[in-house]
């Protein structure tokens, strides 16, 4: 049996509408990626990024409270200025 570390209680969760909210736009951002790949077999590129040490750790913060990579949520909030920006 595995041990797991126990979940921190200390910090309240994000609002369920909250949460909804930023599902849906990342899987909206997905589906618009999706259609804008038209090549069949496409494949993610692998990127080189440099970041400050303080700045690493915020991104990995963030991340984890989304639950998801850090890869993830560079992709997630690149897409989300880029989608401002055009709007």
């Amino acid at each position: 049996m595995a041990i797991a570390r126990r979940p921190n209680s200390n910090r309240p969760p994000a609002p369920p509408a909250a949460q909804e909210r930023a599902a849906e736009a990342f899987i909206q951002g997905a589906a618009k990626a999706a259609a804008a790949d038209s090549e069949p077999g496409a494949r993610k590129t692998p990127i080189m990024l440099r970041f400050d040490a303080t700045l690493l750790r915020r991104v990995d913060s963030a991340a984890k409270r989304r639950g998801i990579s850090r890869s993830a949520w560079i992709a997630f909030k690149v897409s989300e200025a880029l989608d401002a920006e055009e709007a």
